[in-house]
């Protein structure tokens, strides 16, 4: 070997003398000689001349302690062709070494394969990552050959096909699908190929059941780049579809409930500021904001002075607080300048953590209905003021009227035709004198001065005695009480009598008079309850809210409180019960019959005394 080449060899050259006939020819081998390229791939080699390789070994240089591992295989074959490497890491050092001997001499040539080795095992590892990411795709990874055999198959795959990949691998569609949906797919799979680019599209399966999304390309061959298959990805679309159906039909109701309902319908994204509203707001206020005006300035700008701190109050009071829904009245203000009464009524959407995040809510124009509760309480006030005048001027005409027939009624020698009539006389005069005493009663209420003086009273006695009047009178009409308990407390014997009277009355006109009525008292947790029963047509359930409103008189089988005939009873009876912080309520069915509840505590806080006597 030429020196020239020696020292110009691109390859590390190192020259070892053998040992003759030694058992361990490497060990005993002598370090002759080696060329400049051998010191870029073992840096002390120039140390190493004239040292045996066992004492290189000892002394732990790396390269010796390599090669001297391949002792046996050396002896065996006469001859070495192997990898070593040393160092760690970036420092790591991959040498392909091959040994020749000769007369009495070893050659060992020496190549850097540290670059080849470092690519073979980023391609591994890229291939490793290749494969972990196809095995744990949620999509269907696949490959084709040119006549649609699959070559490729990962488990989301082979679970979205109803097979295991190994029943997959080598087959076509034909194999695998129903002979319509493979035929779809081959169709799919002929376009991708004559278009030899990438193609998306949707395809549902033959029942319907499954949508998918699948993306197709073809493969190329690396060095000729001629095509040699097809790969696709598939995601099953089917839960996003229905969900973009729900949501197509979720606006489309939207839209339809905005134009039926008149509502002008507001949604406030308060993370973008952007508030968008429907189109009813030009038909309902006659304006529509420009675009990109419509944010909460314009709104609150519309929104009368003297109602704006209001409305703003209850706005951020909703969003501050815990619950989703508000409402609240404000007067808007119109194109034309005018106002309307609104009715606003609003939800609010809020993060997990409870941050507001959007308001959706519906303006609804009540100022008709505004209107016509203005005038019905002009009216109610002209008529409390009548019924107040009217009962206070009755008072003593009847007054008078009452007593004369009582002394005329004393007179002797009277005939039957005139007892009679002195008697009708009286009665009327009682009767009507009842209804002065509602009316004034009905105006006092209005006014929260319905008078209760409140001593201590037995309720069981004050019923006791109303029951003996009615019994004087309804002979024929059965009256049943009940009494559990405790039934002392601080009342008004005189106002719990007329709310009894009224409501035992009530019963007995409009109760079925073959069945009885039914009283009963009972102490319940230290407040006192009493309900009178009556059998017969039950209360309409559309007056039963309004049962209690005065004026309340209600047509067939409709129920006011006894002496009867302006619809006052049963709200002089609620206003009385509430005078004693109490509750009164109603229910009605066919089963049941109809039943008037009462709830009275014994001793109300901040009550008036009765005077000592």
């Amino acid at each position: 070997m030429t020196s020239s080449f020696w020292s110009l060899a691109p390859y590390g050259l190192v020259l070892l003398r053998l040992a003759a006939n030694s058992p361990t020819p490497l060990q005993e081998a002598l370090w002759i000689q080696a060329n400049s390229a051998t010191r870029r791939l073992v840096p002390d080699a120039h140390l190493f001349l004239g040292l045996h390789l066992r004492d290189l070994g000892d002394k732990g240089e790396p390269f010796v302690r390599e090669l001297l591992r391949w002792e046996e295989a050396f002896k065996s074959q006469g001859s070495l062709s192997t990898e070593l490497s040393h160092g760690e890491g970036e420092a790591r050092v991959v040498i392909h070494v091959d040994a020749h001997p000769r007369a009495g001499h070893l050659l060992l040539w020496l190549r850097d394969i540290t670059a080849e080795r470092r690519e073979l095992e980023s391609l591994r590892r890229e291939r490793e990552l290749f494969q972990r990411v196809i095995h744990c795709a949620s999509d269907a990874i696949f490959a084709k050959d040119l006549d649609g055999r699959y070559t490729l198959i990962n488990p989301a795959g082979a679970r979205a096909m109803g097979a295991s990949p190994v029943d997959i691998i080598g087959h076509g569609d034909q194999d695998i699908f129903l002979p319509e949906d493979a035929s779809a797919t081959r169709a799919h799979d002929q376009e991708v190929l004559a278009a030899q680019r990438p193609l998306t599209y949707e395809d549902e399966d033959l029942a319907g059941q499954r949508v998918w999304l699948s993306t197709k390309g073809v493969l190329r061959d690396e060095k000729t780049g001629a095509v040699t298959g097809l790969f696709g990805i598939s995601r099953d679309i089917t839960e996003r579809k229905r969900l973009e159906r729900a949501l197509q039909e979720s606006e489309a109701r939207y839209r339809l409930v905005a134009r039926a309902t008149r509502d002008v319908l507001w949604d406030w994204n308060l993370g973008s500021g952007e508030m968008n509203w429907s189109t009813a707001l030009g038909e309902v206020f006659g304006e529509v904001p420009e675009e990109g005006s419509a944010s909460l300035g314009w709104w609150r700008e519309r929104i009368h002075l003297d109602d704006q701190p209001r409305a703003l109050r209850a706005l951020h009071a909703a969003m501050e607080g815990r619950d989703d829904h508000w409402s609240s009245e404000y007067r808007f203000r119109r194109a034309d300048g005018t106002y309307a009464w609104v009715l606003e009524r609003g939800y609010i959407d809020r993060s997990p953590e409870g941050r507001p995040e959007r308001l959706i809510g519906a303006m609804m124009d009540v100022s008709e209905h505004k209107r016509r509760e203005e005038e019905t309480a002009r009216e109610a006030r002209l008529v409390e003021r009548v019924l107040g005048i009217v009962s206070h001027d009755l008072g003593s005409p009847l007054s008078a009227i009452r007593l004369s027939a009582q002394m005329l009624a004393q007179a002797p020698n009277l005939t039957p035709a005139q007892r009679t009539a002195l008697s009708r006389i009286e009665e009327t005069t009682r009767r009507v004198t009842r209804l002065t005493h509602q009316m004034l009663d009905s105006v006092r209420a209005r006014d929260g001065n319905l008078p209760v003086v409140r001593r201590d009273t037995d309720l069981e006695q004050v019923c006791r005695r109303v029951l003996d009047e009615f019994t004087a009178i309804y002979p024929r009409r059965p009256l049943q009480l009940t009494v559990e308990g405790n039934t002392q407390g601080h009342w008004d014997a005189d106002r719990l009598a007329q709310v009894f009277s009224n409501l035992v009355g009530n019963a007995l006109e409009h109760g079925d008079e073959s069945r009885p009525i039914t009283i009963q008292i009972w102490d319940a947790a230290g407040v006192q309850r009493l309900e009178v029963n009556s059998q017969g047509k039950p209360i309409d359930a559309a007056l039963l809210p309004h049962l209690f409103e005065p004026f309340r008189s209600g047509g067939h089988g409709a129920h006011r409180a006894s002496g009867r005939g302006v619809g006052l009873g049963l709200f002089i009876v609620r206003e009385l019960v509430r005078a004693h912080q109490g509750e009164v309520e109603v229910r009605s069915s066919p089963e049941e019959g109809t039943t008037f509840a009462l709830v009275l505590p014994r001793h109300a806080p901040g009550a008036t005394d009765a005077p000592d006597a």
